[in-house]
């Protein structure tokens, strides 16, 4: 009996073990720089020993950059996983459709927490080259206009209405849900939700910032004309060619960091039949601006009732807009001091002992009354006169909601109406308004609002 027992241990021994299955499968990473295991499981909503035991780890303080390891609980997800920024018009929708996996993956994969937020410029990690039944290789994708019906979108796509329903899973449905992406056989892989003759929409830069110019941007594969707002601020876009058009505004300097709604409406042509309208938000970030010494300043520099109407009045020309553009390329300085400067734009202010809640507008360029102020760009004077915080004021309209004004002179050399070239002389610097020393103030303007000058010295716009 014990040699029987004792053979039987050896054939044990002898059969080949076979491991526990586990999960073989799933969207791959590929370890950036800086990684740690346990970084990757916070962002994939894993642990350390379910990414250990998957990828048969020995030693987890060994995982290098390019190492690609397979993320677990994903289970019928294949492709590498890759990080992009997210376009205006995308909705979890379109993402899901372009990149063959279900609107839940796509939320759990980034931890989406408000599926109807997604901003532009939005980090978002997708898995690229699914081989996922879902895929749709050779689709495109669109957005149905405003009140059109299944069996319209199909007419328009020239495809038949049901193979639209079938794919999209509007079979049952006879209207299209508001904010609905629809996928239309033909054509290769999509890579827009957009819809004709929409081909593209960039927003720049991504975030916008405080304090900064944000340009938005228009391509069309056809004829059209776009309105739009971002935030509480109305865009204005012009065109630039037949198939481009473009938008700028200032980001106010005091705004308070967050999202802010890009809403964009498209119409077959000035006051004709709306297209396409689409609301998406817009990060803005902080321009990280410093706090400037205090200052004391002549009491009614700062009272109410004397800076509220002058504030009026400068807001009421630099928020016009008019159709010519008059400068190229970036603008010129407008003192021959280029590199001294006593105060920079968006620096917060205190007067006579207040709070710091104000904010410097412009820039400062030293100088004295023999300092000439020079046009940076060609433009037209829109208000030459005194006033009595800004002093000795010049106001410039450069065209398409652009405006530059020159602060504190102590002589103008313009009047209202002329047109002046960059590098003119139009007045001299002085000390006049709210100041403590001569000096220039220089401001620009887009779309209203006051952004860092020196932003439009090196970079030409749009």
């Amino acid at each position: 009996m014990r040699r029987l027992v004792s053979l039987l241990l050896l054939v044990l021994l002898c059969l080949p073990v076979s491991p526990a299955q586990a999960q073989v499968s799933g969207p791959v990473y590929i370890v950036q720089p800086g990684d740690t295991l346990t970084g990757i499981a916070a962002m994939f909503g894993t642990t350390v020993d379910a990414l250990v035991e998957l990828n048969s780890i020995a030693d987890a303080s060994l995982v290098y950059p390019g190492a690609e390891l397979v993320i677990p609980g994903f289970e019928g997800v294949s492709g590498v996983l890759a990080t992009r920024p997210i376009e205006f018009g995308e909705t979890l929708a379109s993402l899901s459709l372009r990149n063959g996996v279900a609107q839940e993956t796509i939320v759990r994969l980034n931890r989406v927490t408000n599926p109807g937020r997604l901003y532009v410029g939005e980090p978002v990690i997708v898995p690229e080259g699914s081989t996922s039944a879902m895929a749709l290789p050779l689709a495109r994708l669109l957005s149905p206009s405003t009140g059109e019906t299944t069996l319209e979108i199909a007419v328009r796509a020239g495809i038949n209405p049901w193979t639209l329903r079938v794919l999209n899973d509007q079979a049952d449905r006879l209207w299209v849900l508001p904010g609905a992406v629809l996928a239309v056989p033909g054509g290769s892989s999509p890579t827009s939700a957009l819809p004709e003759p929409i081909s593209a929409v960039e927003v720049s830069p991504r975030p916008a910032v405080q304090g900064r110019t944000t340009e938005v941007r228009l391509s069309l594969t056809g004829s059209a004309w776009a309105e739009g707002t971002l935030g509480e601020w109305r865009l204005h876009f012009q065109a630039l060619d037949a198939l481009n058009l473009v938008a700028l505004q200032g980001i106010y300097t005091m705004a308070e960091p967050g999202l802010y709604d890009l809403e964009l409406r498209l119409f077959t042509s000035e006051g004709g039949e709306e297209i396409y309208a689409f609301s998406q938000p817009v990060l803005v970030a902080d321009g990280g601006y410093l706090n400037d010494p205090p200052l004391t300043v002549p009491a009614q520099t700062i009272d109410p009732a004397v800076t509220q109407p002058e504030n009026e009045l400068i807001a009421s020309i630099v928020g016009q807009w008019t159709p010519e553009r008059m400068w190229q390329g970036t603008f010129q300085y407008p003192s021959p001091y280029t590199d001294c400067y006593p105060s920079r734009f968006g620096s917060r202010r205190s007067y006579n002992g207040s709070e710091y809640i104000y904010y410097h507008t412009g820039l400062d360029f030293c100088g004295s009354t023999t300092t000439p102020v020079l046009a940076p760009a060609r433009g037209r004077v829109a208000f030459a006169g005194p006033l009595t915080v800004r002093g000795n004021t010049t106001i410039l309209d450069h065209g398409w909601g652009i405006f530059t004004g020159y602060l504190h002179q102590s002589q103008i050399l313009v009047s209202v109406g002329d047109v002046v070239e960059a590098g003119q002389t139009i007045g001299m610097v002085g000390a006049t308004g709210r100041v403590t020393g001569p000096h220039l103030h220089w401001d620009v303007y887009v779309g209203g609002i006051p952004v860092n000058p020196l932003e439009w010295t090196s970079t030409a716009f749009p």
